[in-house]
């Protein structure tokens, strides 16, 4: 007689489509807001989807990997001229980077799987090596375009960039369930 083996848990509803949408929202959010703050086509000093890629992979896997790569497939043509290879090749270093990083760091450093005991300095830690596992391939692939005559002039502001929208996000992400804590603190009997 064989053992009846539990299926395995799918992954999350929206691990593919919310992904997505947050990517197009603040792609577009930090277009329009931090404009003045781009350095070069595709790099900025503050860049708020770079959140987006670490936090839906951390909660969903690859299904949002899946949602980032269509995300960014979405705002490709803001900074790749469409149905070029880089249109493509852009999305998915977006999308794979943010995979690599949070499988490694789990691998290497112990996070564990279901984000219980998660602290600050964990998540610092995971933002500063994701920023590095895209950072390092964006920037490759932008010099091998010849979008960057140099593979590490645009390391810097892409790592600042990352952090800073990193830590954007995820400060405003903070302060929300703070108050969402406070008032349900206070509503209750």
């Amino acid at each position: 007689m064989s053992a009846v083996v539990p299926p395995r848990p799918g992954p999350l509803p929206g691990c593919v489509g919310l992904p997505l949408v947050a990517w197009v929202v603040t792609f577009e959010l930090n277009a329009w807001a931090f404009a003045r703050l781009e350095w070069a086509e595709g790099i900025a000093w503050i860049f708020l989807p770079a959140a987006v890629r670490v936090l839906s992979v951390l909660v969903c896997g690859w299904p949002a990997a899946v949602g980032l790569f269509l995300g960014a497939l979405l705002t490709a043509g803001e900074v790749y001229p469409l149905g070029t290879v880089p249109a493509v090749v852009g999305p998915a270093l977006s999308a794979l980077a943010p995979l690599v990083a949070v499988t490694l760091w789990r691998r290497f450093v112990g996070l564990p799987a279901d984000l219980h005991g998660l602290r600050a300095h964990d998540l610092l830690g995971l933002s500063v090596f994701a920023a590095a596992c895209s950072v390092v391939p964006h920037n490759v692939y932008f010099w091998l375009e010849g979008v960057l005559d140099d593979p590490f002039r645009g390391l810097l502001p892409m790592f600042v960039g990352d952090l800073a929208g990193t830590f954007i996000v995820l400060y405003v992400l903070r302060t929300v369930l703070r108050l969402l804590e406070r008032s349900r603190v206070r509503s209750s009997p």
